[in-house]
């Protein structure tokens, strides 16, 4: 069958996995040890998706705020630390698939689609996370945070996907939940389905302008073959 994708590329936090558990139950052990306030889901919610760094300074900036405190550069380290520490400790505690994820997935796998991920989650996280649920066999590749010099919403991970298995950019479809994803997809010249039910900080995905927009993971089938 000649596909109009051969790739398709995902995001992972907040488009295949419901990490927002177990993400704010690892930044508040951190902040806990050193005597910082916790903080609730609903504002570590607005903290994914531009990477582990930029989640842990926005918690200490806020945690610091809310004592008007200051702390040293030893102890945003030491901060910084606990969580990688923690969130590997905790990494599918509370987290979960979300609906119709797995069952889409082995889908397109058997339809012949090459299936990759493309995330700004630590690279050490993000093959436990797919393991835990029983999908890491599904993915051909995975690009993590650390992989490659750039992180979404530049354009690279996604050249380099199209790039190292010889397809143009229109040939890869890419699906995620924020816009930093649909951001890096426009860019790279990459069809992109925005998921409405993600981490968008707080912003209708459709204000990102992707080409398509799900409520539901498994719709993603009705524009294939």
């Amino acid at each position: 069958m000649n596909k109009l994708f051969k790739v398709i590329g995902f995001d992972l936090d907040g488009t295949l996995v419901n990490s927002l558990p177990d993400l704010t139950l690892s930044i508040n052990l951190a902040l806990a040890d050193l005597h910082l306030p916790e903080a609730p889901a609903t504002q570590v919610l607005n903290w994914i998706g531009q990477g582990a760094s930029i989640l842990i300074a926005n918690a200490i900036d806020w945690a610091t705020k809310q004592h008007s405190i200051k702390i040293t550069a030893q102890d945003r380290n030491e901060i910084i630390a606990k969580f990688n520490y923690y969130y590997g400790q905790n990494i599918c505690n509370k987290s979960q698939l979300f609906p119709n994820v797995k069952a889409t997935l082995e889908i397109l796998k058997q339809k012949g689609y090459t299936l990759v991920v493309i995330t700004n989650k630590p690279t050490i996280h993000v093959k436990p996370v797919l393991a835990a649920f029983g999908i890491a066999d599904l993915f051909s590749d995975t690009l993590g945070g650390q992989s490659l010099p750039a992180i979404k919403p530049h354009p690279a991970p996604l050249f380099y996907i199209c790039g190292k298995y010889g397809i143009l950019p229109k040939q890869m479809l890419f699906v995620g939940d924020s816009k930093n994803d649909i951001i890096a997809a426009n860019h790279a010249g990459c069809p992109v389905i925005g998921l409405t039910y993600g981490y968008n900080y707080n912003q209708p995905i459709v204000d990102a302008r992707p080409d398509w927009v799900f409520d539901d993971f498994a719709e993603i089938l009705t524009i294939l073959d």
